[in-house]
Parts: C-alpha cells; structure tokens; sequence
C-alpha cells in the first residue's frame, strides 16, 4: 500500500511539473472568426511554425451556406493576409460540411480553392489529400 501510495504521488508530481512547462507559453497559431452566413461562421488557424501553414474550417450548422460564399470568404481571407502567408510552404487543410456541397462537384470547390492559392501565394500548389469532409493543399511543395 505505501509503495502504491509513493508511486501515486510521484506520478502526480511529475505530471504537474511536465504541464508547468507549458503555462506562459503563447499559442503557435493566430486564430480568426467571422460569421459568413445567418448559421455559420468560418475560423482560421494560421500557424507561426511547421509545415502546416493554414486550418481553414467552419463552425455552426452551416445550413444555409452555398458553395461561392465558402470560396469567397477563403480568397478574401488570403487577400487580406497575404504579406504574412506569401514566404510559407506547406501545406493548407480545409474542412467543410459535406451537406453543403451535396449538390456541388467536390474536385470544381478543390480546383477553385487551388487557382485562388496559387494566385494569392505565386507558386505551385497540389491537392495532397481529399476524405470526407476535408482535404489538404501542397503549397510551393513539389511533393
């Protein structure tokens, strides 16, 4: 029982010191939101560090959202942090909701989104994975 005991309490002690750590140290990504339609909002995870340069999502039911109102808000967030993301490669991931584009032929949004990278950072950029719900860019990588 007293071995049980002192295994516990260093257990405890070494996590806390370990979380300690962390405390004070500022976020590696700038976090964005905006509402772009009545139900949902668009937030953005643009990282300062590693081969993740963008987190492009959304948030709420999104129910209303169309297609061109997604695309708009991703080349209009480029545009207006375009100096801060012009010297990064890597990689984007992009996430929506799949009922909002049920109608919408999902390789045209991912076509959409690459030409508007493309312009917007002045380099090659590839489609690196598609699933359900998501997919990444390449950007400036020949990967």
């Amino acid at each position: 029982m007293k071995y049980i005991i002192l295994t516990m309490v260093l257990f405890l002690f070494v996590s806390c010191k370990n979380n300690d750590e962390e405390i004070g140290r500022p976020d590696p990504y700038i976090l964005t939101e905006r509402d772009i339609s009545e139900d949902c909002g668009a937030f953005q995870m643009r990282f300062k560090h590693g081969d993740c340069i963008l987190n492009f999502a959304l948030s709420g039911p999104c129910e209303q959202l169309k297609t061109e109102e997604y695309i708009n808000e991703y080349s209009e967030y480029l545009q207006k942090y375009q100096d801060s993301l012009l010297v990064k490669k890597g990689f984007i991931l992009l996430q929506y909701h799949r009922h909002n584009f049920a109608d919408t032929n999902i390789k045209n949004l991912q076509d959409s989104i690459i030409n508007i990278t493309k312009k917007s950072f002045k380099t090659n950029v590839s489609l690196k994975e598609s699933g359900k719900g998501y997919f990444e860019i390449n950007v400036g990588n020949d990967k």
